[in-house]
């Protein structure tokens, strides 16, 4: 999850490769690095626990969680 230019809240796919994380965005032509979309990373899902929302930065209050059980 990103906050974009507009600064309105925007899901990305990040793909991270041996050259780098890379952005795949709907609202972008060109798969772009992370550090030059120039979007402001808020939460990432955990590579480790699907159920569970990483935040990035500094710290906003407990973390998101989402669980189906």
């Amino acid at each position: 999850m990103v906050r974009d230019k507009k600064g309105d809240g925007h899901a990305v796919l990040t793909v991270k490769t041996n050259k780098g994380e890379f952005i795949l965005d709907n609202q972008e032509a060109e798969v772009l690095a992370w550090n030059k979309t120039g979007y402001r990373f808020v939460k990432r899902q955990s590579q480790s626990d699907p159920n569970l929302w990483v935040a990035l930065g500094e710290p906003q209050g407990a973390p998101a969680t989402v669980s189906a059980r």
